[in-house]
């Protein structure tokens, strides 16, 4: 009887650990589930916040000469790098760095005031690197990217 008795306590101990075993996993889920989300909403108002800054900054498209323009294109990078250091991703922090680079080299151009070209940066396999962003980047980072994709406008 007492082996019975044993049995049966051992039983009802394996039970309450495996059903504290799935608690324990869905709490994880869940919090997985909010950090993600505090993530997102953290890269969203980031996003909204690179907008606020280019929005204060004169386009490159309305000034008047080349050097003019260069110096929005300066601006507008100096705006995009905060950005840039608050990124939590190689991947897209890379993206943007390769877009700063294309813009950085079509204002050395502009500024020596000779024929100057954007070349958009692109990825191995073609596709333009704003694009990309576009892609893994909030929805509200789709106006700037645009934007600083055209800095010829």
């Amino acid at each position: 009887m007492a082996a019975i008795a044993l049995g049966a306590a051992v039983i009802v101990i394996a039970l309450c650990a495996g059903a504290l075993s799935i608690v324990s996993s869905v709490n994880d889920v869940r919090d997985q589930a909010a950090d993600a989300r505090e993530v997102r909403h953290l890269r969203d108002t980031d996003c909204i916040e690179l907008e606020r800054r280019l929005n204060r900054l004169i386009p490159p498209g309305a000034t008047t000469g080349p050097k003019q323009r260069a110096a929005a294109i300066r601006d507008e990078n100096a705006a995009v790098r905060i950005y840039v250091i608050q990124l939590r991703s190689d991947r897209e922090e890379d993206g943007w760095r390769q877009l700063l680079d294309a813009r950085t080299v079509y204002a050395d151009a502009l500024e020596k005031q000779g024929p100057a070209f954007y070349v958009a940066p692109e990825t191995s396999g073609g596709t333009p690197v704003a694009t990309e962003l576009e892609a893994w980047s909030p929805a509200s980072c789709g106006g700037p990217l645009r934007r600083l994709a055209a800095p010829e406008l």
